[in-house]
């Protein structure tokens, strides 16, 4: 006969089996880690009014954090305390050629000032984000702790659209004045003036441009929706990514629908064994194939009927034919803040954000942050592979959110607060890569307990 103790032992030690649990963030004092990172995102929602000019630079309120960050930043990287990654030197690589170039466009006097900016948007806030969240269980305490910031302006969003006053832009500008005409490279008046579609103003928030707001709230709804947290945080984050709605841009419904299209997708997959992502993949490419031999112009003209303004899908392909051929003309280093040669009714924006730096700075710069990109997409969904719920779902949350946005950016250029939350999400995907260095285990596994 079996003792009865020994038996009653065994029966507490063996594991309790339990569906899918999803994932609470426990209370061990991790806020403190992941501070910084809170800080640079709430920073880069204050409006860019909210800046001062020091030496002949533009210090925006995104950029006074990372310059008061910067200290722990050098402290955090002389002691070693990162576990240095292949996507690490590509940031690196990119970001820095974009003053190489400016140097060798405007000398060093101009171009080092000019092109330091650039360079540590694209590269302080990656690695902010780097030294920041180093697992998954990182990433969910900034979604919680980032919520209610991410409400309260998303509340702001339909308040714009209906009352047709500009909150947030109009208040920063009584209180820090107004931008001149060439900061952030564009015409201000644009940034702040009228701009109407379906009897609604076009909500923007704090942000430069309606477009800018409706992609990085739409960024929320993936993050959010496959983030494994219970009640409230998933509930106003999902709420506050819908907001993205009232900025009634075609590049925000483009996001929302990616994100609806995969969304779809992973809930068929769950119930359908022999589907995976592999073959999703496919019948999207076939998909696009057909729709690009059957149509009379191409893909591209199917994309632009389905915009809210035909006539501005029509000037983005347009930017694209003088974009690639100005990339041909000066393939290494770009031509800098030139006008590039376009038509003559066509401005100066470049409104796609690789295309943008491969112009501005060269190909070089554009691939490497392309690469760097991509490969942080695919190690987001090789850690999916290997995880199980709840990890599962974060790692394709991140994934979904990191491929919406590479997409988005062939007709979006990404600058000010948007672009330091790209690259803060180049950077916590690009934590998923799997280092040679190191043996440590950044990532939370699946079967560790996510905390009460």
């Amino acid at each position: 006969m079996n003792n009865p103790i020994i038996t009653a032992e065994r029966l507490a030690r063996r594991p309790v089996l339990r569906q899918a649990p999803l994932a609470r963030v426990a209370n061990d004092g991790g806020l403190l880690k992941i501070a910084p990172v809170i800080i640079l995102v709430l920073a880069l929602m204050m409006p860019p009014e909210v800046r001062i000019n020091l030496a002949g630079q533009t210090i925006y309120a995104y950029r006074m954090a990372w310059l008061l960050l910067a200290p722990w930043v050098m402290m955090r990287l002389l002691r070693g305390e990162i576990d240095w990654r292949f996507n690490d030197l590509l940031v690196f690589l990119g970001s820095t050629w974009v003053t190489f170039s400016f140097i060798l466009i405007y000398g060093a006097e101009t171009g080092i000032p000019s092109g330091a900016g650039v360079t540590l948007d694209l590269l302080i806030p990656y690695i902010i984000a780097r030294l920041s969240i180093s697992n998954l269980q990182d990433l969910r305490r900034a979604l919680v702790a980032l919520c209610p910031a991410f409400l309260v302006v998303a509340f702001l969003m339909p308040l714009e659209a209906v009352l047709h006053e500009r909150f947030v832009r109009d208040t920063a500008t009584a209180v820090f004045g107004r931008l001149g005409g060439s900061e952030f490279g564009m015409d201000s008046a644009f940034a702040v003036a009228t701009d109407t579609r379906f009897g609604f103003l076009r909500a923007m928030g704090p942000f430069s441009h309606p477009i800018l707001a409706g992609v990085f709230f739409a960024s929320l709804l993936p993050l959010y929706h496959w983030s494994g947290l219970r009640s409230w945080p998933r509930i106003c984050g999902m709420v506050a990514g819908s907001s993205a709605i009232f900025t009634f841009s075609s590049a925000a419904i483009l996001a929302i629908f990616l994100f609806l299209i995969f969304a779809i997708y992973d809930f068929i997959k769950k119930n359908v064994s022999f589907l995976n992502w592999q073959i999703f993949i496919g019948a999207l490419s076939a998909a696009g194939v057909v729709a690009h031999v059957l149509s009379e112009k191409g893909l591209i003209s199917v994309l632009i009927r389905l915009t809210f303004s035909p006539a501005t899908g029509y000037y983005r392909l347009a930017i694209w034919e003088n974009g690639v051929a100005s990339v041909e003309r000066n393939p290494w280093f770009g031509i800098g803040y030139d006008r590039f040669e376009a038509y003559a009714w066509m401005g100066d924006s470049i409104d796609a954000h690789f295309l943008n730096i491969a112009v501005r700075h060269g190909l070089p710069a554009a691939m490497l942050i392309f690469v760097s990109v991509l490969i942080a997409i695919f190690g987001c969904a090789m850690a999916a592979s290997r995880s199980k719920e709840p990890d599962y779902s974060l790692f394709v949350g991140l994934a979904v959110t990191m491929a919406m946005l590479a997409i988005v950016a062939f007709s979006v250029t990404y600058f000010g607060g948007m672009l330091i939350w790209f690259m803060i999400l180049v950077g916590t995907a690009s934590t998923t890569q799997p280092s040679k260095r190191s043996k440590m285990v950044l990532l939370a596994p699946a079967s560790q307990k996510a905390g009460p």
